[in-house]
């Protein structure tokens, strides 16, 4: 009888064995997340306020559209606003990103290419 509640114990511990690993193991076998493509745009704004080619009320602007389109191999185009723009007509930032998350080119008006 002991030696058949030992065979159970044994059996029992077998089993829960890859229960009680590490599964934090399982959840960090994921490549690491490079930035958004959104984050790429905002960094390339910051680069473009540094180089005053635009004002520093940039640095608080708020993406409102991100959108798709198939031209030169795929496109994002992100498109920002600026609450504190003077003027109406460059309240806009239309920021062009490859699906890379390489930046193309921003401007107050979309340029289609």
């Amino acid at each position: 009888m002991r030696n058949l509640m030992i065979l159970a114990a044994a059996a029992g511990l077998g089993l829960a064995g890859p229960a009680l690993a590490h599964p934090e193991d399982e959840q960090t076998n994921t490549a690491p997340r490079g930035p958004s493509t959104a984050e790429l745009a905002e960094q390339e704004i910051g680069k473009l306020i540094v180089q005053k080619k635009l004002g520093a009320s940039w640095a608080k602007a708020k993406m409102t559209k991100f959108d798709y389109r198939g031209k030169n191999g795929g496109q994002y185009v992100l498109i920002y606003e600026n609450a504190a723009g003077k003027q109406a007509a460059k309240r806009k930032l239309f920021v062009v990103m490859t699906t890379n998350g390489k930046f193309v080119s921003a401007g107050h008006t979309l340029v289609n290419k």
